[in-house]
């Protein structure tokens, strides 16, 4: 994946507001850049670019075509999968391209907070789900804030956070080092 990017940094246990003793920095496990951490200017165009280039754009859109055969048809589901071209689009105020969590035992509040972090600071979150226990929980976590925006109640969108499993995502990682 690295290697993929080309261009783009790629930073482990990422920070997004270091230095500002007032507020919260959440920090994700893996984001990739361009960083976009000062007050302004924002970055929006840039990512808009990047989500373009074709070698980013099939790997989201590989990310994308997994999420939704993850979140699956359940008659019960209330999670409505907009188009790929609004999921690029939806962070317009990133402070990173792609935030990544990777999940392996954690509470429910801490993977809730994970999805947050992650939808916030990144254009694409993605929720790497390491075994089928956090895969239910990053469904039901989604179900729910639909749950909620259908029946009008505040939540907080996470249209923009994809869901796969750690050996989906080693397959996508190993075929696109292998195309290089």
């Amino acid at each position: 994946m690295i290697e993929n990017f080309g261009d783009l940094e790629v930073q482990s246990e990422w920070r997004a507001f270091q230095g500002l003793p007032y507020q919260y920095c959440p920090r994700v496990d893996i984001a990739v850049g361009p960083f976009n951490v000062a007050p302004s200017p924002n970055r929006t165009e840039e990512y808009n670019q990047i989500v373009r280039r074709d070698n980013i754009s099939e790997f989201l859109r590989e990310i994308y075509n997994l999420h939704i055969e993850n979140i699956g048809d359940e008659w019960l589901n209330e999670v409505r999968i907009p188009e790929f071209e609004r999921i690029i689009e939806k962070n317009q105020n990133a402070r990173c391209l792609i935030a990544i969590e990777i999940e392996n035992s954690s509470t429910k509040k801490h993977i809730m907070g994970s999805m947050v972090n992650a939808a916030s600071l990144g254009r694409i979150g993605i929720g790497i789900a390491y075994n089928e226990s956090v895969l239910r929980t990053f469904r039901r976590m989604l179900n729910y804030m639909g749950f909620l925006k259908r029946v009008e109640k505040n939540t907080y969108d996470t249209t923009n956070f994809l869901i796969v499993t750690k050996d989906q995502f080693e397959d996508i990682v190993t075929k696109n080092l292998d195309e290089e």
